[in-house]
């Protein structure tokens, strides 16, 4: 069960986000891992942001505000809010496939990965179903869906905001 919404967001907000993301005041964190913290290898790892946390569920980042605010307030999102983050993958010689993975294991809550710039990286469910990243896309889906990152080649970044809400994804995806 997901949904996919084009051109999510007014342009101004989209171009803000890449701005400040992509400036020497935005803080990225290395991980050594993508989907699971055993899956460590040479070739896996990527970088991340984290706007609200779901170890100390409070606002993580001085950027809350203007990057993952006009999200909610889009989506009419006012709590439930399990985790905000964004990721970054760098560029690479090959494509790269991270492993399947559900974000959260709570009976019902979904999943917004809004792609913050287009690439030839994409989102991949574990039917085979690939959700391509195109600038201002909302993909919603049900957090229990098992997915996984697949990495860019034709871009030096693809990021995302990645937006977990305790909600029941029917809310949000029509059947």
């Amino acid at each position: 069960m997901y949904k996919v919404l084009e051109n999510f967001g007014p342009k101004e907000y989209n171009d803000l986000a890449l701005d400040l993301m992509t400036s020497d005041s935005f803080s990225w964190f290395y991980h050594d891992y993508v989907a699971e913290v055993g899956d460590k290898t040479a070739d896996e790892f990527y970088f991340t942001h984290t706007f609200f946390s779901d170890k100390t569920n409070e606002i993580n980042s001085n950027f809350f505000e203007e990057i993952i605010s006009p999200v909610l307030f889009l989506l009419d999102i006012k709590d439930n809010l399990i985790r905000a983050k964004a990721n970054m993958f760098t560029q690479r010689d090959k494509v790269m496939k991270y492993g399947f993975h559900t974000d959260y294991a709570f009976e019902k809550h979904t999943t917004f990965l809004y792609s913050v710039n287009t690439n030839n990286g994409y989102t991949e469910f574990e039917d085979g179903t690939k959700i391509p990243s195109k600038e201002k896309q909302l993909l919603i889906f049900d957090g229990n869906m098992k997915h996984r990152s697949v990495g860019q080649t034709d871009t030096r970044t693809r990021i995302n905001l990645n937006i977990n809400v305790k909600v029941d994804p029917r809310l949000f995806i029509d059947e």
